[in-house]
């Protein structure tokens, strides 16, 4: 039976159209000179990008005006700023699909690539490559994805591993891998070959150190005698090197094993086809003396307890430069500590201007200095955020009252207690010819009032009689 023509419903819904998808397109080259290379340079990947944007107007693609785009940086790693841009817009919900011309655009290494695509994908981001057919808003396209990212990630570590056995052959056969040579060689045919008056420089300096008891007295004579290190011109024709002998650089010759024809690859000291500057039994006998030398005096090591320099990294001279935690040689069978500045140790005592501070002496001037205001707190308390003073739980007379009782008793503090209030309370300390300053720790003030208002027991506070108030 037919339906006359006013039994049709006239009400049907009108049909709504899908949501434009919007598409980041994203664009990356490694060298800013890329332009003159049309089929790597930004341009040429945007209007790449751009045309299958509009292939797909009928999916309702639509480009956003933004420009993602690094010029000039590697695909190793993801700091980028344009890329950086991009994941903030990502994960602000204002992209739908990124596209790029290829996949290696976005980054080389799997790792990075993989984390890329677990943010697009929590976002519900679909990534598009023009080159390679991929888009991942399928399952198809997110297979193939995975199967050429673990490929290419696969072909550049294969890549890596040929490019170092082919370095670690040609320094088995004597070959120089660039850089310049240490003192005392020159290059011929990218061989090391013996530089006569350089030479003779690399031996009286291995004959002296056994000689001079004083490591800054020979840096001094190294000085005056005009020897510097290593100068050499790079293929940009700029000039390296050249520089004056301080104790880093004599230690680092006098430990460098090329001077016995050796050459560093595959992890491992071997015998090269170079000759030899230092024979065998000088390069002991002076290996012996820097061993001896290392077991009576020094820098901290690993057995060191924290709280025996608990001002390390904290103490700065008024160059900027800081000073290092040392220990002197044993007298009576004890060493003591002592805070020096930087230069002293490079190039030798006195070279700062400033004095070499001990650190038992520093150490209790700092603490002397936090009690003072520990019996008058009254600049600490007025420096406190309004947030906590008015604090329900603030109790300005409880907390000041604990403050002093805790300066009566510090003469009875560990010292492991005394080294939690340096690190807590001190900023840096600033030293001068003369003087120093303590810089306080505005954020260890207020870590401080709050661990005495909740009564944590930290070393130091489980030391202060309890003088809360009965009520």
């Amino acid at each position: 039976m037919m339906r006359a023509m006013s039994d049709i419903p006239t009400d049907l819904p009108e049909s709504t159209p899908p949501p434009p998808q919007r598409c980041a397109v994203y664009t990356r080259v490694s060298m800013d000179n890329a332009e003159d290379d049309k089929l790597s340079s930004v341009q040429a990947q945007f209007m790449a990008c751009h045309e299958l944007i509009a292939s797909q107007f009928g999916k309702h693609w639509v480009p956003m005006d933004r420009i993602y785009e690094d010029r000039g940086y590697s695909g190793s790693n993801i700091r980028r700023p344009g890329l950086q841009e991009l994941l903030s817009d990502v994960a602000d919900g204002l992209v739908d699909i990124v596209v790029v011309h290829r996949l290696d655009r976005l980054s080389r290494h799997m790792g990075d690539f993989t984390a890329l695509m677990q943010d697009f994908e929590r976002h519900g981001v679909a990534l598009v490559s023009v080159t390679q057919s991929i888009d991942t808003s399928g399952p198809q396209g997110r297979l193939t994805l995975n199967l050429l990212t673990s490929f290419a990630q696969f072909e550049r570590e294969i890549a890596g591993e040929r490019g170092r056995e082919k370095r670690a052959a040609s320094r088995r056969q004597g070959v120089w891998q660039g850089g310049a040579p240490p003192l005392g060689y020159g290059l011929t045919q990218q061989r090391l070959v013996v530089e006569p008056v350089e030479a003779k420089t690399v031996r009286n300096i291995f004959e002296r150190f056994l000689q001079q008891p004083s490591v800054t007295t020979l840096i001094q004579e190294l000085s005056e005698q005009g020897v510097k290190t290593k100068a050499w011109q790079t293929k940009a024709g700029l000039l390296r090197g050249g520089r004056t002998f301080d104790k880093n650089v004599l230690y680092k010759l006098l430990n460098n094993r090329m001077y016995l024809g050796e050459l560093f690859y595959d992890d491992a000291w071997h015998a090269s086809s170079h000759k030899p500057l230092i024979d065998q039994p000088l390069w002991d006998e002076v290996h012996d003396l820097m061993a001896s030398r290392a077991r009576r005096t020094g820098v901290l090591n690993r057995e060191t307890p924290e709280w025996q320099f608990p001002l390390k990294g904290l103490v700065f001279g008024e160059d900027g430069r800081s000073m290092t935690p040392w220990f002197s040689s044993k007298q009576r069978g004890r060493q003591l500590g002592y805070y020096i500045p930087q230069k002293e140790i490079t190039v030798g005592a006195g070279a700062s201007g400033l004095p070499r501070l001990s650190a038992h002496r520093l150490h209790t001037q700092v603490l002397d200095h936090l009690y003072e205001n520990f019996r008058d707190p009254a600049q600490w308390l007025a420096a406190l955020p309004q947030s906590l003073t008015e604090h329900p739980t603030f109790d300005h007379e409880l907390i000041t009252e604990r403050l002093r009782k805790a300066a009566s008793v510090s003469d009875h503090f560990t010292l492991r207690a005394k080294a939690q209030l340096i690190r807590l309370l001190v900023e840096q300390v600033v030293v001068g010819p003369n003087d120093f300053l303590v810089r306080v720790s505005a954020k260890g003030v207020f870590e401080l009032i709050c661990d005495l208002m909740q009564a944590h027991k930290t070393d130091w506070i489980s030391q202060i009689p309890d003088q809360t108030p009965r009520k």
